[in-house]
């Protein structure tokens, strides 16, 4: 297989982003044909990642860039599962209760970081799989480095991933605002802590519903 035919097949592959709607908003009930995309969320990420690290010399911006733009593309393939289950959540009918549900942070069991874990690893391995070998190896090295938070970048598009989720339910609410997305507030406000990115957040007013 050439080098042009793996990175091919990667890009095909990548490609089924861009459909891929975000769990999130649609458990909370948000309409198909509004939710975002994965692939529109790393973009923002990404963009917003590299721009905000523009303020702190500590940081390798090319490579907060990098760390972004892959932070999310396993779920090609292992999907975008919620950090919580589908059975777990109140029937459509009970709206007071759908509300509280998604008022907090939700957190994945260890059980459920483990198995997500493991799903992922397995899906960079199969994406990366056909590319050259020192494309693949430095894909997969910033995959690892992200998930366990190794560096200050990492940390970083950490906290840019948490904010632009942050931002996107603040415009949700436009739209619809008894969409019960206070969940993404609280995780702004206990996820996010560098300057360069709690100066956004606190450009918007995360109200309680």
């Amino acid at each position: 297989m050439s080098d042009a035919t793996g990175l091919a097949r990667l890009l095909a592959v990548a490609g089924r982003l861009k459909r891929l709607r975000r769990t999130g908003w649609l458990d909370r009930g948000l309409p198909p044909a509004e939710g975002e995309t994965v692939a529109a969320h790393l973009y923002r990420t990404a963009l917003l990642a590299w721009l905000a690290a523009a303020g702190d010399p500590a940081l390798d911006r090319d490579r907060v860039l990098k760390l972004a733009l892959i932070h999310d593309l396993a779920e090609a393939i292992a999907g975008d599962p919620a950090p919580y289950r589908p059975e777990e959540i109140p029937p459509a009918s009970d709206l007071d209760a759908r509300r509280r549900f998604f008022s907090i942070r939700h957190q994945r069991t260890a059980a459920d970081r483990q198995h997500k874990r493991l799903a992922e690893d397995a899906a960079v391995a199969e994406l990366t799989r056909a590319l050259p070998a020192a494309t693949r190896d430095e894909l997969a090295g910033l995959w690892r480095e992200y998930e366990a938070g190794a560096t200050p970048e990492a940390r970083f598009v950490k906290e840019a991933d948490s904010l632009e989720a942050f931002l996107q339910s603040r415009e949700y609410l436009v739209d619809h605002p008894d969409l019960p997305v206070w969940g993404f507030a609280d995780m702004a406000m206990h996820e996010i802590h560098h300057p360069a990115l709690t100066a956004i957040r606190d450009t918007f007013t995360p109200e309680p519903e």
